[in-house]
């Protein structure tokens, strides 16, 4: 993929195929593999510009916003969990990464993450803990708080979810910055509006389908003031039995038969919540069992049992 091409049709704005020259020595195979990403790229005569799928962002509004923290919006970004990796020594807790599309995007356990131009909320913020205080609990938190703002549902340990479908993920990731504090990154995306053609590997939800009116520049700001307040509190109280009944007033599989999956098999029960560590409540038989995010995937039992159904057919 040709990123300087990519980088300077980012603004959505025709480019005559001169200008482009300076970018590519190619510019019809540049522009092929650019498509072949999912990127609409329309060629009017000697015109070439980059079709938004949402308007974009309007990186001053949002500055102005989220005062005092500083915002760095880059359209194209390899990564915005990348990006604040390599510049915390210049940054202060709550300054975010902003982009529209990522070309190196990743989830939880290394998974990539797909992010159509313009058609999500994509961004990446640093955040400083106490190191002699837990962390545990923090994603559930993060979910939480954004499930709060759309009015949707989590799922254990990470996931966004409206209507069973995946909304958006978050991928937490501790930063190596010797100042004496437990340093992250904290990175969201989250669903918009997607191009039809959009090719993801399982469900997926966008939160147009909660509000066709939805606009991006408000969505945003709204997010992130919202999730720094519910990471304040966690500071000071942590996973405490007020987060907690409110965790579970938006989880999707409360009180549902389960299969948590683990390295040693599946162990089937009824999902009862969160302890004040973060950890997932199970009723297996008459007795709870605990997991932690860091070792299980959680699925309805009844998706369980079709998969299985599905692979004995084969």
């Amino acid at each position: 993929m040709n990123f300087a091409l990519l980088t300077y049709l980012a603004d959505c704005q025709p480019k005559v195929r001169f200008e482009l020259e300076k970018f590519s020595l190619d510019i019809e195979e540049d522009i092929k593999q650019l498509r072949e990403l999912g990127l609409d790229i329309v060629v009017d005569s000697q015109n070439y510009c980059l079709v938004a799928n949402l308007p974009l962002l309007n990186p001053q509004q949002i500055s102005t916003a989220l005062f005092p923290y500083n915002i760095h919006y880059q359209p194209i970004i390899s990564s915005t969990n990348e990006w604040i990796l390599q510049n915390i020594p210049s940054l202060k807790k709550g300054d975010l990464c902003v982009a529209e599309y990522q070309t190196a995007g990743r989830g939880r356990r290394g998974r990539q993450w797909l992010s159509p131009f313009a058609g999500q909320i994509i961004f990446s913020f640093y955040w400083i803990f106490d190191p002699k205080k837990s962390i545990e609990g923090l994603s559930l938190v993060i979910g939480l708080a954004i499930a709060e703002v759309l009015n949707v549902q989590v799922k254990w340990p990470n996931d966004i979810l409206f209507d069973g479908r995946k909304l958006g993920g978050i991928l937490v990731e501790i930063a190596n910055h010797k100042n004496g504090m437990l340093n992250l990154v904290i990175g969201i995306g989250i669903n918009v509006s997607l191009p039809k053609q959009t090719e993801i590997s399982q469900p997926y939800a966008e939160v147009c389908e909660i509000d066709p009116d939805v606009d991006r520049q408000t969505l945003l700001p709204k997010l992130i003031q919202h999730l720094y307040a519910r990471l304040n509190i966690f500071e000071k109280n942590g996973i405490n039995a007020e987060f907690q009944q409110a965790w579970q007033s938006y989880n999707a599989f409360s009180n549902n038969e389960v299969n948590v999956l683990t390295e040693q098999g599946a162990i089937s029960g009824i999902e009862q919540g969160i302890d004040e560590r973060g950890y997932l409540k199970v009723l297996c038989g008459n007795k709870i069992q605990m997991f932690n995010g860091g070792e299980v995937s959680l699925r309805k039992k009844l998706q369980w049992s079709k998969f299985k159904h599905f692979n004995r057919a084969f």
